[in-house]
């Protein structure tokens, strides 16, 4: 009875066998998956590089105390408001706003349809750059120093007010 348990299982063992055979990859299968390793091997260099770069025993030690350090000086300066003003100032804010973009054809055409006292107090609504490009728009040069009012002024005269009374003249 001992051959015959014997022959079952080897029967079965060589089944398992023949099944397990089938389960096995292709050859599509085992190319791919040869090819796959040089790239497993590169993957894991970078990661045996990155993990060389951590830093050791000592560099952390360093660094720790260079944290502690700094904590001393910020509670130091805590203490003395005068040499925290003077290491680290404020920080203010830039007198500079954000730049509104007008559209200096449409400005321009505003300003021809107003009557011409109110032109100037149109101009004087905008700012200095909207200003400058305008001037440079009517080909009147403007000189960067000047001040806003002096500039619009500048405007007004040369650009609406002289056009309109050569028109009238020109017209009679």
């Amino acid at each position: 009875m001992a051959k015959r348990a014997k022959k079952l299982d080897l029967i079965d063992a060589l089944t398992k066998t023949k099944e397990c055979l089938l389960s096995l990859p292709g050859e599509a299968e085992r190319q791919r998956m040869a090819h796959l390793i040089p790239e497993i091997i590169k993957e894991l260099e970078v990661l045996r590089e990155g993990i060389g770069r951590f830093p050791d025993a000592s560099e952390i030690h360093h660094i720790a105390g260079a944290i502690h350090t700094l904590v001393s000086f910020f509670d130091t300066l805590k203490d003395k408001p005068l040499l925290a003003e003077i290491l680290l100032p404020k920080k203010t804010k830039s007198g500079k706003t954000k730049r509104v973009d007008v559209d200096i054809n449409a400005l321009q055409i505003q300003l021809e349809g107003l009557p011409t006292e109110k032109i100037l107090g149109e101009l004087t609504k905008h700012k200095k750059d909207v200003l400058v490009e305008l001037s440079t728009k009517l080909n009147i040069t403007a000189n960067k120093k000047l001040t806003k009012d002096a500039l619009a002024d500048r405007i007004f005269k040369l650009g609406f007010a002289n056009k309109r009374g050569y028109n009238l003249l020109g017209s009679q």
